[in-house]
Order: C-alpha cells, then sequence, then structure tokens
C-alpha cells in the first residue's frame, strides 16, 4: 500500500506539472488568437473601408478614389475613423477571444491633388499601359519625335529667308489690280479674326463657360499629411505621352462634338485653362496656325513654281504702287500672308475631320495667290489628324498643368451628378496610415501601424 501510495503522490505531482504546461499553453494560444483576431480586423477595417471608393469616378475616369468628404466636399478624416472602426468592430468582438479598440488614428494621408496631382498621374500612367500598351506608346513617341523634327528644320527654312527676286527678270502675275491686291486681302482676312475664319460651314463655337477661378488648379487647396516614400515611383520620358494619351480618350475636343458636361471644348481647356470654350478653341486654333504658318512658309521658300509665283506676284504689285524696288520686300510680306492664309485652310480642314500632313507638297496645297478671297476646304486624306495636332501641343505643354487641368474637368463633370454637387478632387485619399492601439484577453495590448493604398 505505501508503495502504491508513493506512485499516487509522484503522478499527481506530475499531473500538476502538465496541467501547468497546459494552462500555459493555452494562454499563449489565447494570446496569439487574440493578436491574430486583431490583424484580421485591422486588415478587415481598411479593405472594407477602401471598397467604398467613388464608383462613377471609376466607371467614368478609371480612377481608384475615397471620398474623404463623403459628399460634403470638405477632409473628414473623423468620420474615415469611424468607418474604419465600425467595420472593424465585428471582427474583434467575436469569438472566444474578444478585443476591443482602445484606440486609433491617422498618421497620414494623400489625396487626389497632391504633388501637383501625382495620384491622379499615377493612375491615368497605370490604366493606359494596362490598355494601350508599350508598343502603342512607342508609335505615337516615334510621330512626336520626327514631328519635332520636321517643325525644327522648316524654323531653320523660315529663319534662312526668301531669295532675293529680280525685277528685270521677273514676268509680273495676270491679274493683280487695285481690285485684286492680295496684300489688302490678307489684311482684310488678319483683321477680321482668325476663328470665324477657321470653322467648317454651317458650324457655331459652343458658347459655356465656367469659373475657372474655383477649379483645382486655380483654388486653395486642401493637403495631405505625411511622407510616402513607397508610392513614389521611377518616372519616364513616356509618362507626359501616358497622360496625354489618357487625356484624349477620357476628355471631348471640337471634332468629337457637343458634350454634356459644363465645357464641350475639355481637351482644349486643358491646353488653354481659359474660362470658356469659344476662348479655349481661339487657343488652340491661334497655336495652330503658328505650327502651319511655319511649315507652310518652308514649302513656300523651297518650291521653285510657289517661289515663282510670288515674285510674279510681288513684280506685278511693285509696278502697281510705283515701286519696283521694293520688290524683294513685297515677296517676302506676300509669302508670310500667303502661308497665314494657306494655315487658315489647313485648320479648317483638321476642324472639318479630314488630315494634314507637316511637310506640304502639291497635292496638299490648297489656296490661289491671285484668288485668296475663296474659301478653301479640302478633303484632306493624307497627313496627320485634328487629334495628332493636339498630340504636337501636348508635347510642348507642361505635364504637370495637364493633370490639374485634368481634375478641373473630372471635378466639374462629377459635380453634374444628383448627390454629388459638392464633389471636390482636393477631399478624394488613395492612400492612409492607421494606428492603432488595441486590447485583448488578460488586459494584453497591442499597438499596430498599417497603410493602405490604391497604388498597387
Amino acid at each position: 500500500m505505501k508503495k502504491t501510495g508513493s506512485m499516487t503522490v509522484a503522478m499527481s505531482l506530475m499531473m500538476l506539472v502538465l496541467l501547468s504546461l497546459v494552462a500555459a499553453g493555452l494562454q499563449a494560444s489565447k494570446v496569439a488568437c487574440a493578436r491574430t483576431q486583431a490583424v484580421n480586423g485591422i486588415d478587415t477595417g481598411l479593405y472594407s473601408l477602401f471598397s467604398e471608393y467613388d464608383q462613377e469616378l471609376l466607371e467614368r475616369y478609371h480612377l481608384f478614389f475615397l471620398d474623404g468628404g463623403y459628399g460634403q466636399g470638405t477632409l473628414n478624416m473623423g468620420q474615415m475613423v469611424n468607418q474604419m472602426e465600425y467595420y472593424m468592430e465585428p471582427v474583434l468582438s467575436s469569438g472566444l477571444t474578444k478585443c476591443q479598440i482602445l484606440g486609433s488614428g491617422v498618421d497620414g494621408f494623400r489625396i487626389a491633388s497632391d504633388g501637383s496631382g501625382k495620384a491622379v498621374e499615377q493612375q491615368m500612367i497605370r490604366y493606359m499601359k494596362g490598355n494601350l500598351g508599350v508598343e502603342g506608346i512607342e508609335h505615337i513617341q516615334n510621330m512626336l519625335t520626327q514631328a519635332a523634327d520636321i517643325m525644327n528644320e522648316q524654323e531653320a527654312i523660315q529663319d534662312g529667308g526668301i531669295s532675293e527676286a529680280i525685277p528685270e527678270e521677273t514676268e509680273p502675275m495676270e491679274g493683280i489690280s487695285e481690285n485684286n491686291n492680295p496684300l489688302d486681302i490678307i489684311g482684310n482676312i488678319r483683321n477680321n479674326g482668325f476663328l470665324g475664319m477657321v470653322l467648317p460651314v454651317g458650324t457655331t463655337v459652343s458658347q459655356k463657360e465656367t469659373d475657372t477661378t474655383t477649379m483645382v488648379s486655380k483654388r486653395t487647396l486642401q493637403t495631405g499629411m505625411g511622407d510616402f516614400p513607397q508610392l513614389e515611383h521611377d518616372t519616364s520620358v513616356l509618362d507626359k505621352i501616358w497622360v496625354q494619351e489618357y487625356i484624349l480618350e477620357h476628355m471631348s475636343s471640337y471634332t468629337d462634338g457637343n458634350s454634356e458636361g459644363p465645357l464641350d471644348y475639355e481637351v482644349e481647356y486643358i491646353l488653354g485653362g481659359k474660362d470658356s470654350d469659344k476662348s479655349n478653341l481661339s487657343y488652340v486654333v491661334n497655336r495652330l496656325l503658328l505650327i502651319r504658318e511655319v511649315s507652310n512658309i518652308a514649302y513656300l521658300y523651297t518650291n521653285g513654281q510657289k517661289r515663282a509665283e510670288l515674285e510674279a506676284c510681288a513684280a506685278a504689285l511693285s509696278f502697281l504702287t510705283l515701286i519696283p524696288e521694293g520688290m524683294t520686300l513685297v515677296q517676302a510680306i506676300l509669302a508670310a500672308g500667303w502661308a497665314y492664309v494657306e494655315s487658315l485652310a489647313d485648320v479648317r480642314t483638321l476642324l472639318s475631320g479630314g488630315k494634314i500632313p507637316l511637310i506640304k507638297d502639291h497635292a496638299s496645297w490648297q489656296t490661289q495667290l491671285s484668288n485668296l478671297n475663296a474659301r478653301q476646304t479640302g478633303q484632306g486624306t493624307k497627313g496627320l489628324t485634328y487629334e495628332d495636332y493636339l498630340r504636337i501641343l501636348f508635347s510642348m505643354s507642361s505635364k504637370e498643368k495637364a493633370v490639374m487641368r485634368s481634375m478641373d474637368i473630372i471635378e466639374l463633370n462629377m459635380r453634374q451628378t444628383e448627390g454629388k454637387e459638392t464633389f471636390a478632387m482636393d477631399a478624394c485619399v488613395d492612400a492612409v496610415s492607421f494606428s492603432f492601439l488595441i486590447q485583448g484577453p488578460e488586459g494584453k495590448q497591442w499597438q499596430a501601424e498599417r497603410m493602405y493604398t490604391y497604388d498597387m
């Protein structure tokens, strides 16, 4: 009996040790489970919060942003924290290892307009890479590079001037008189305003206007908080082209017809930044005229037949004014004026949906020096389209300015939707850093930091 009793005591002691180990293991498991539950609660809160992205913004512009203003246009980070905790609570309070939130807060956040719209730019580029592809963008880059080289060559030709004419060896052009004086015709055309001269027959300019001082690119903006070095991306020379292609795909231009938004000519606004469709179209047309004038002057200077016409017309005008020694000067003025009238016809063709090559030839030249009053509009089946020329204008402008003005258009159009009248791009969030204090079983407390972003 004594022997049996001694064994029972030993076993009892062993059982106490084992039970202590089991209890310690259970406690450790409970704490580990609670920690995992806390992590799951935080992740669930983050994913659920950011699943509230603005669906219309995504559908219309393929941009992922959370409306941090919750329909009020002003950032409300307190509401964002409340939403986060609301989604976390069911996960934290379930099961045997219940946890609770002792505190949570925002350490930093990035909004759409921070850094000249860096978040928007990155999403534009990401979307276009997935849809246009590298091959497509390289084709556009090659076209723009060739266009830049051609325009530089044409500027050099223009700077070289036109060859001097010899009055004694030039036969005056027939039909030149006081009633058909190309210089007077050119002067009248310039004085009548270029916009009316380039519009296709039967069309009118949109009269829509907006207050640009309240737009994203002009007003004082709300700003984010904190640094997000992990969101920085390597820049590329192609970034600007990705952005311009995004704009051309998502925004309307003159040749697209009227839109339902506050402005019809959205692409022209992004280039011009004026407060009306008419002013923005005038801005773009004026710059297209400048491009076409250089090209047309280069053609007049280098084409033997056109130089002969200029010399003959200059000779006729010199005799008409009885100043033969002024023939060379008249020839240069005629060349500039003729190139301008031809440029008007070029832009009119572009606005009509036709094409105009950067380098003119006999087939693509539209106007006649002996009859500049004739309103020419060619079909233009070869060369660059109006959209291609817009690409050239974008290549000469600032990428950051284009992104900011794109946000102007996006904000204007979003505000046309019922319930989004106060929508603001500078209240849209794409990245937030949170900190949490969670309490688990036995009074255990854990601190955690999490960052979530759509830029992944």
